[in-house]
C-alpha cells in the first residue's frame, strides 16, 4: 500500500517542474519567432533612409545632385489647421499660425541649398498653397495632379521634371505615399512638413530615393 504511493507521487510532474516545461516551451518558442521575425524584416519592403541618421556620405550624395539639378523633393504641407485646436493661419483649410516658424525655417535651409536652379510647384488646396507661400515666397495654381494622387503621381512629376534643375512639390502624405510605393517602398506617412527627396537621371529612367528629412532635422542634417 506504501509502496503504491510513492510509486504515485513520485510519478506526476511537480509544480516546479511545470513551471520549468513551461519556460523551456517559452524559450523554442522564441527561439523559433525571433529569427522569422528578423527574416521578414530584412527580406521586407524597404522603407525610405533617415537623413538625419544617414552617413555624412549619403548626405553629400543629395547635396552633390541637388547642386546638378537631378533631384525630386515632396514636402508635405504644414500642420493642418481643421484638425489641430490651434489659431488658423488664415481660415481652417489652412495651416496654424504656430506652423509658419517652422516653415520660415525650412524656406531658410532650401535656400541655402540652392534654389537659383529649382522650379516650385503646389497643389491648389489652401494648406499646400499657403505651405507654399510661407517656405517660398510664391504659389502656383492649376496643378491638381498634386493632391489627386490617382496612379499617376510619378509621371506627372517626371514629366515636369527638366533636366538640370531641381523640382519642389509641395504636397499631401497621400501623393508621397504614392510616390513611393510607385519605387517599391513602403509608405513612410510623413509628418507636417517632411521633405522626401529623389534623385533622377536626365532621361528619367533612373530614379533613387535618397532619403527624407523631417520638418525640424534640417540643422542636424546640413550644420547649423
Amino acid at each position: 500500500m506504501n509502496s503504491n504511493k510513492n510509486h504515485t507521487r513520485h510519478s506526476r510532474p511537480t509544480f516546479s517542474r511545470a513551471i520549468s516545461r513551461s519556460k523551456l516551451c517559452a524559450a523554442l518558442l522564441l527561439a523559433v519567432l525571433v529569427p522569422a521575425w528578423l527574416l521578414a524584416e530584412s527580406f521586407g519592403t524597404p522603407m525610405a533612409a533617415d537623413l538625419n541618421r544617414s552617413s555624412p556620405a549619403q548626405v553629400s550624395a543629395l547635396v552633390s545632385d541637388w547642386h546638378r539639378g537631378n533631384v525630386i523633393v515632396l514636402v508635405r504641407h504644414l500642420e493642418r489647421c481643421s484638425r489641430v485646436d490651434a489659431p488658423c493661419l488664415d481660415g481652417r483649410a489652412g495651416i496654424t499660425a504656430r506652423s509658419t516658424a517652422i516653415g520660415e525655417y525650412m524656406g531658410k535651409e532650401f535656400r541655402q541649398l540652392g534654389l537659383s536652379n529649382s522650379d516650385i510647384y503646389n497643389s491648389p488646396l489652401k494648406r499646400t498653397a499657403q505651405t507654399a507661400q510661407v517656405m517660398f515666397n510664391q504659389t502656383t495654381a492649376k496643378q491638381d495632379w498634386l493632391y489627386q494622387c490617382n496612379g499617376t503621381f510619378m509621371g506627372e512629376a517626371l514629366q515636369r521634371k527638366v533636366p538640370g534643375r531641381n523640382l519642389i512639390l509641395v504636397t499631401h502624405s497621400s501623393c508621397i505615399d504614392e510616390f513611393e510605393a510607385s519605387l517599391g517602398l513602403s509608405e513612410s506617412d510623413p509628418d507636417y512638413g517632411g521633405a522626401l527627396f529623389i534623385s533622377t537621371s536626365d532621361d528619367k529612367t533612373q530614379n533613387k530615393v535618397l532619403g527624407f528629412i523631417d520638418a525640424d532635422d534640417w540643422d542636424d542634417v546640413f550644420g547649423a
